[in-house]
């Protein structure tokens, strides 16, 4: 390239640059001016089924729109209130109702809704909603067992909707091991043993069918030991204090195998065993 070239293009990048510095300076300056009452979330005050009806044949148009308002309120930079994110609230739900095939407002309700403190539940509420119709999709359902563990700390809804959706075609094996963990989490192994056989008969890698196997085989190992000590404690009146007092007492022959490392867990305090350190 010649030094001519390399000029005119140093300069038609300064003049963009220069441009772009502008224009944020004076969107900036604008948004600071903005009147307090028009920088709120606003939506219209109609129940979503209501507007449904009204909107006829325009139903997909309207659901973009108000996906596309409450974008662009998020993205300003406008402080807001608790009034402003029950508006955001309801204009994800009417969007959803009008098109609850709309993968952008799931999308945009599990980035922006499920992480606002006290709005856990109603993101939970919508995800469900995008779950119901998109019923091949396994995205809303995961979304909903994430929310639930992470938000709610409930690992049962957890293990259960992400149970749903590792049994849908296209759901990638990480929902599978997290449905399987947080239901051997909640006492319900034989569940957990159940989703991984699900997977494996669906994988066709070979190393992520050994994998598979290797966890299943943990879960059983897991499972006879729970039983184990449950039967300890019918006899004993109470848990044993270490795994090893299964083999002392004779209520099982000898340790299952562990396919990820030498023996299993214990916590004796809450009976729970586990295959590694996360638990």
């Amino acid at each position: 390239m010649s030094g001519k070239k390399v000029i005119v293009s140093f300069v038609l990048l300064l003049f963009i640059g220069s441009g772009l510095v502008v224009s944020n300076s004076h969107v900036k300056l604008y948004r600071e001016n903005i009147p307090a009452e028009n920088q709120r979330a606003e939506t219209l005050m109609v129940s979503p089924t209501l507007l449904k009806v009204i909107s006829g044949e325009f139903k997909g148009l309207w659901a973009d729109y108000l996906l596309l308002k409450a974008s662009i309120f998020l993205g300003g930079y406008y402080e807001s209130t608790p009034e402003d994110w029950d508006a955001i609230y309801l204009m994800f739900k009417q969007s959803l109702t009008l098109d609850p095939y709309f993968f952008q407002t799931c999308y945009y309700t599990q980035g922006l809704l499920s992480w606002r403190e006290g709005m856990h539940e109603k993101a939970i509420e919508l995800l469900k909603y995008s779950a119901k119709y998109r019923d091949w999709d396994w995205e809303p359902k995961f979304y909903v067992g994430f929310d639930y563990f992470y938000f709610l700390h409930d690992n049962t809804e957890a293990a259960t909707w992400m149970g749903k959706a590792a049994e849908l075609p296209n759901a990638p094996p990480i929902v599978a091991t997290l449905g399987a963990r947080l239901a051997q989490r909640e006492g319900k192994t034989e569940t957990a043993i159940a989703i991984l056989h699900l997977m494996y008969d669906r994988a066709k890698d070979e190393k992520h069918k050994k994998l598979l196997e290797n966890r299943i085989n943990a879960h059983i190992g897991i499972l006879t030991l729970e039983r184990a000590i449950t039967a300890y404690k019918a006899r004993h009146g109470e848990r044993p204090e270490s795994l090893q007092a299964l083999i002392d007492n004779q209520v099982i022959s000898r340790m299952p195998e562990n396919p990820f490392g030498d023996t299993y867990l214990y916590d004796s305090e809450t009976g729970r065993v586990f295959f590694d350190e996360i638990r």
